[in-house]
């Protein structure tokens, strides 16, 4: 597979491996994110391939790109394209545990508690992120499957469980030697251990990297009591925890964004790319609250609730108003009385040393909604 890393905001340093319909494909991808998000998550031409704050991995075919944070501030490092492939990979490689604690610490993957001392030779974020899943199942399953009562419906020559009568009375005299029964068998053939294995098999199709090919092999290799089932969105609808099979919630999780990637790339008919990626933006909003609510207990900060600007109606007029609805990113308090705002901005606006003024009239507007005096702006620079 041909694995091209790139960092966000990178415009056009890499040329572009991809043919005419690979691109068509791209395209289409990104209009999707177009739609769902009015901003694009990368352009790909004929020559170069240019990025935007989306981070995460695309692949279609055996090409895939990954996007990296470019975690530093341009103002005071060299432009990437004076980079040396050494230094470009040294770079990603830091960006990679970089990426990784941002999206576990904000809980938008998984594996909050996995070491980065396991990274290891997987020279590609998703390939790491896979090794982690599988080390992670190999844990929790450890020497055997989960087993779950499952109710079933069989011919059988003793009565088990409940005779169906509405069955077994129609059936033929050469038929009645046999029970038609219904009864619960406690097995591994269960809509947990189905998503598993059609993971597993979707780890087997996506990934390069052939350990943890292998690794999935293997495991897949074990289950083959288990059927096969094609895993759509409204599987989850079927899987249920109890104190019994919890500690499966993690995979269950990591299973979904395995086999539907982001959001963006589930559509109807083929899908002929798969991508996982996350917007830095709202990376940033979550890891931030995240920060904050381990830092200062003594306040609770409540993450994008609605604000509105303006009264329904003044009493003095004889016409309405609507309320202008403002959603803030963080709202502070403390003991159910709110002091202040805090606003997260992904972009670098420090190092060209000022604020602007949209962002300084957003957070007034967040002050009047509120009815406080206290606003931070947090930028990420």
């Amino acid at each position: 597979m041909h694995t091209l890393a790139l960092f966000e905001w990178e415009k056009g340093t890499k040329k572009s491996p991809f043919s005419a319909s690979d691109l068509r494909i791209l395209k289409k991808f990104n209009d999707s994110i177009q739609r769902a998000e009015k901003s694009d998550a990368l352009t790909v031409t004929y020559e170069k391939i240019y990025t935007y704050s989306f981070v995460g991995v695309i692949q279609v075919g055996t090409k895939r790109i990954e996007i990296l944070p470019k975690l530093f501030d341009p103002e005071r490092n060299q432009s990437l394209t004076t980079l040396s492939e050494a230094e470009r990979e040294q770079l990603a490689t830091t960006a990679r545990k970089n990426l990784f604690s941002l999206l576990s610490f904000a809980g938008m993957i998984p594996y909050y508690k996995s070491g980065m001392s396991q990274y290891g030779k997987e020279r590609d974020f998703f390939e790491f992120l896979i090794a982690l899943f599988l080390t992670d199942l190999e844990t929790v399953i450890g020497p055997h499957f989960h087993h779950e009562y499952m109710t079933e419906s069989d011919d059988l020559t003793h009565i088990k469980g409940k005779l169906n009568f509405q069955q077994q009375a129609v059936k033929l005299p050469s038929q009645l030697h046999t029970f038609s029964c219904t009864f619960d068998e406690f097995s591994i053939d269960n809509p947990l251990n189905r998503l598993i294995k059609a993971t597993l098999e979707r780890i087997q199709d996506l990934c390069r990297n052939e350990e943890n090919k292998k690794r999935a092999f293997n495991f897949s290799s074990l289950m083959h009591d288990i059927q096969d089932e094609e895993i759509n969105p409204a599987y989850l609808s079927q899987l249920h925890f109890n104190r019994l099979n919890e500690d499966f919630k993690g995979i269950v999780e990591f299973c979904w964004m395995i086999l539907f990637g982001s959001t963006y790339s589930v559509e109807q008919g083929p899908q002929s790319y798969y991508a996982l990626i996350f917007d830095m933006n709202l990376v940033f909003e979550k890891y931030i609250t995240k920060l904050l609510r381990h830092s200062l207990q003594e306040y609770t900060f409540h993450y994008q609730e609605d604000l509105h600007l303006a009264s329904d109606h003044h009493p003095e007029f004889e016409y309405k108003r609507n309320k202008k609805r403002l959603i803030p990113d963080i709202i502070v308090k403390e003991q159910g009385v709110s002091v202040g705002i805090i606003d997260t901005k992904y972009k670098p606006d420090l190092s060209r040393g000022y604020i602007s003024n949209a962002d300084t009239y957003q957070m007034l507007a967040y002050c009047v909604a509120n009815e406080s005096d206290k606003a931070l702006l947090s930028l990420a620079v």
